[in-house]
């Protein structure tokens, strides 16, 4: 009996042991390992992080998730570009890319992303034959098949595409397509919480090089729509925005393009847009400039007091005979916008109930004008303005 009790205790001791072993190697295998996300993003790719990241490049210890690319895709792509390489219609291609497009939604995100990243990195490309056309829902054309890649990328990931852009596009400034669709991605990622820096840093660099300001293409032109969003940059948009305007038949539709974008500057950010003017009186002084200054004033939204403020310092500062006092007068209040799309998408526009407000404010701020005598040489003018705001206010 004793020798019986020994061997079920050796037995047992020897059950634990082993469960104990055991135990150990499975904690081992599923813990995950410290990885280097800077190595395996210089050996694999982007496309081997998972979503979201980017933002978590340069820490020591990630849990990294390597993505192949889908092997479908990068076939597809390379018949896409053969079939672009034999010049078919219009009709045709846009009907091949719709088809790419819709064969990357549905394949795995992931793989996909690391697929189209894969071709880009390639540097493979072929022309389209389309133009650079922006629409409601997004780009709608694109040049080139690279341009048309990345911004479907942008689509699929956005981290990914906007790191792509970020150490491929930006840096380099070979393409205006492919660069136009690096500030939508740019955009796309933050931007219309609040504009990421690297935004504002890319946008100037379009501005400031010189080739392809003198040559500008579509891209290059809608390019522009960003000057409405990103308050930092005003003062030098503005500043090249004068010049352009100042000759408009040698600007070779850079004036139209910068008209519009002061437009959507005046509307998105009112208050630095009249402050950057006010500071510098000399902006939009000759050619159009002047008309269009005085219509950017009209645009104020006097039920914000911030506005208010700034358009009695404008006031008081304006020559009565001017071609922008006249300018000012016709406008007053100008609620007129354009609607079409842009890169970072649909502009903000008021509602009506904003109008009604807006032009209710407009005609107590201009009666206290008269009242108090302010502006003495805009009378007449003002005049004009109330009885404008009069009828304005009794249409319901």
């Amino acid at each position: 009996m004793r020798k019986t009790a020994i061997y079920f205790g050796a037995g047992l001791l020897l059950l634990l042991l082993l469960w104990a072993v055991f135990h150990q190697s499975q904690k081992k295998e599923t813990t995950p390992k410290s990885v280097d996300a800077k190595s395996l993003t210089a050996k694999h790719g982007i496309a081997s992080l998972p979503k979201d990241s980017t933002k978590d490049l340069g820490k020591e210890e990630n849990e990294v998730v390597l993505h192949s690319p889908d092997p479908i895709l990068k076939e597809e792509l390379q018949t896409l570009k053969s079939r672009l390489a034999q010049k078919p219609d219009r009709e045709t291609i846009l009907r091949l890319l719709q088809e790419f497009t819709q064969k990357t939604f549905s394949s795995n995100p992931d793989t996909a992303a690391a697929a189209l990243l894969e071709f880009l990195q390639s540097g493979q490309d072929e022309a389209t034959g389309l133009d650079f056309i922006v629409g409601e829902a997004g780009l709608e054309e694109w040049p080139s098949l690279r341009a048309f890649v990345m911004d479907l990328l942008g689509k699929i990931d956005l981290g990914i595409a906007s790191q792509y852009v970020l150490e491929n596009v930006i840096p380099v400034k070979n393409s205006t397509s492919e660069y136009a669709v690096s500030l939508r991605i740019l955009w796309g990622s933050g931007g219309a919480e609040e504009v990421r820096p690297e935004l504002a840093e890319a946008w100037l660099g379009l501005l400031q090089k010189p080739d392809w300001a003198d040559q500008p293409d579509a891209a290059w032109m809608e390019s522009m729509d960003f000057a409405g969003r990103i308050p930092t940059a005003l003062p030098l948009f503005v500043a090249l925005a004068t010049g352009w305007l100042a000759d408009p038949e040698h600007a070779t539709g850079k004036a139209e393009a910068a008209q519009m974008a002061l437009e959507r500057a005046a509307r998105n950010h009112p208050v630095e847009t009249m402050a950057t003017l006010l500071e510098n009186p000399a902006w939009l002084s000759q050619g159009r400039g002047p008309g269009i200054r005085g219509s950017l004033f009209a645009r104020a939204n006097l039920a914000d007091p911030a506005q208010a403020k700034i358009l009695q310092r404008y006031l008081s500062t304006l020559d009565p005979a001017s071609r922008q006092a006249v300018a000012f007068a016709k406008a007053f209040p100008y609620r007129k916008f354009s609607a079409s799309p842009g890169l970072s998408g649909l502009p903000d526009l008021q509602t009506p109930e904003e109008i009604r407000i807006s032009n209710r404010a407009a005609a107590e701020f201009f009666r206290q004008a008269l009242l108090a005598g302010r502006y003495p040489g805009l009378q007449d003018k003002i005049t004009q303005i109330q009885a404008r705001l009069s009828e304005l206010n009794r249409v319901k």
